[in-house]
């Protein structure tokens, strides 16, 4: 077994304590939300003692650490429980927004990446230019405007003014993948665009730093190529920029209730805020947790990429 290997298992296994600490917050804190369920499925005119049987059959009379028990065991097997309204499944309404979310999610991480490798990198290389000064615009602008701003202002120009893009709504990339696309080009903008601001300063000022360093002008002597020695500065720098971008994939993930609400995309965002505005905690109990399950899950991919990439780190 290899140290990456021995890595990533302890890194996994750690992943799971903190994966039951923030559960049980979860469960906890939605507790603590004023509302009765029992109300919330009854109607406020039931009677008490109706409610009074429907709280003792949901298990809402137990101490929270038999509630929590119960909740995770059906968690564990797959079962989120049932919507407080209409009683549908909440792993099947999960299952069958996770994708759209996802799919909005990659459309940002695709974007931001396409913007931020080209511009810090250019920005790097041609140091103090015309280039440069438009990737730093670029990266303060990036994350000094809302992406719900930015968001309405795309669909004003380009959907509402234009017409090149629809203005709301979704249709998978799998069904149709042309119509897909063009219905992820604005919300996949919005979302990436601080995620591309945040990479390209990052990678500017580690190619910077490499750059400075003697290596490269070794190289130059022994007769390499600019693009070899450009290859292996990108290469150096790029370590520690993979943990910067897990960390903005994390927040992309976040990112996509607010863009999801903004364009009206059916995903996980706006089943989120479905189940606030309807005080569903079951349903919202269960989204949260799935979310807090990917950005775990995120970063704990991103160490072990960390430490694959780092020959330091792997000698220790």
């Amino acid at each position: 077994m290899t140290q990456v290997h021995e890595y990533a298992i302890k890194r996994i296994l750690s992943a799971i304590p903190v994966l039951f600490i923030v559960s049980f917050t979860i469960v906890a804190l939605i507790r603590m939300v004023p509302g009765d369920p029992a109300v919330i499925m009854l109607g406020t005119d039931a009677d008490p003692e109706q409610l009074a049987a429907l709280r003792e059959s949901m298990g809402l009379n137990q101490p929270l650490y038999i509630q929590y028990i119960d909740y995770m065991s059906g968690v564990v097997r797959g079962d989120f429980g049932y919507s407080y309204m209409g009683g549908q499944s909440v792993t099947d309404a999960i299952l069958q927004r996770l994708p759209i979310t996802i799919s909005v999610a990659i459309g940002g991480f695709i974007v931001s990446l396409a913007i931020a490798i080209p511009a810090g990198t250019i920005s790097a290389v041609k140091q103090d230019t015309s280039s440069d000064y438009a990737a730093l615009t670029f990266g303060l602008l990036g994350v000094s405007i809302p992406n719900f701003w930015l968001g309405i202002m795309l669909l004003m120009v380009f959907a509402v003014w234009f017409g090149w893009f629809p203005v709301t709504g979704y249709v998978s990339p799998l069904d149709d993948p042309i119509e897909g696309i063009r219905y992820l080009v604005l919300p996949s903008i919005t979302l990436g665009t601080a995620m591309a601001a945040i990479v390209t300063r990052m990678l500017r000022s580690e190619m910077l730093e490499e750059i400075r360093m003697e290596y490269p002008d070794s190289l130059r002597m022994k007769g390499v190529s600019e693009m070899t020695v450009l290859r292996h500065v990108m290469k150096n720098a790029f370590i520690p920029v993979i943990t910067v971008i897990g960390m903005q994939v994390g927040y992309l993930l976040g990112g996509t209730i607010v863009i999801e609400e903004v364009f009206s995309i059916p995903g996980m965002g706006r089943l989120l805020l479905d189940a606030i505005y309807s005080r569903d905690y079951m349903m919202l109990q269960g989204v949260v947790l799935v979310y807090t399950a990917m950005f775990i899950a995120v970063n704990a991919i991103v160490d072990i990429t960390y430490f694959y990439l780092n020959p330091k780190l792997q000698d220790r």
